[in-house]
């Protein structure tokens, strides 16, 4: 992956992935489109194709994971465990009073909640790949400027910090949950892209994540 992105270039529509981004992440996040769970795969795809075309970015980014992945997959989930109860702990201290994730409800049937739980894993390879359509890019562009390593620590950055802010409507404009609590802290998760040398990681880390967040107050609280 890491290495298409560094042989990569822009494609002649690059720059109408990020009017599609934005469609991506109105229909994923504000239920006034048809299927919300579907628009962020949809649109995150078709950014990354506009973004760099027919190159070979695309096929690499989703190509398969080396056999001990899990390991790697299993430490992205730790550490962002780690330091988003961490960032929690450091903005109540700070006065930030966190909110409850809106997704996390049990009300309702439980078939319905386990359809729910469906519609918003598949959601998150969408959150994967929309971060990826900043992330890419960014590398790309900075990468001609400044060491490939720090360029690759910059566009990470940059991405999870507008990750943090799809999630403006689940956390009620709480900046720093957002940005720092729900933002940073995913930061292992483009972590284990690298790691893996394919967004999967990210992908199976992210889900993983969610669901371990999210059975307990759906159907056990």
């Amino acid at each position: 992956m890491i290495k298409a992105l560094n042989k990569a270039s822009f494609g002649k529509l690059a720059w109408l992935s990020p009017l599609v981004m934005l469609l991506g992440v109105y229909g994923g996040t504000t239920n006034v489109l048809p299927l919300p769970w579907i628009w962020l795969v949809l649109c995150g795809s078709l950014a990354l194709y506009l973004q760099f075309g027919n190159t070979d970015v695309r096929t690499a980014s989703l190509q398969k994971m080396p056999k001990d992945a899990w390991k790697i997959i299993v430490i992205a989930i730790l550490g962002s465990f780690f330091f988003t109860y961490l960032s929690l702990f450091v903005g109540n201290w700070l006065g930030f009073t966190a909110v409850a994730n809106a997704n996390a409800s049990n009300a309702g049937p439980v078939l319905e909640r386990i359809i729910h739980l469906s519609k918003l894993s598949f959601s998150l390879i969408g959150e994967e790949l929309i971060t990826a359509s900043v992330a890419f890019p960014a590398y790309v562009f900075l990468k001609s400027r400044m060491d490939a390593s720090k360029a690759w620590i910059y566009a990470s950055i940059i991405s999870a910090l507008l990750f943090g802010m799809i999630h403006v409507n689940i956390y009620h404009w709480n900046l720093w949950q957002c940005l720092v609590a729900t933002g940073l802290t995913r930061l292992p998760f483009n972590w284990a892209w690298k790691k893996t040398d394919s967004l999967q990681g990210g992908i199976w880390a992210h889900i993983i994540y969610d669901l371990i967040v999210l059975i307990p107050p759906m159907f056990f609280f």
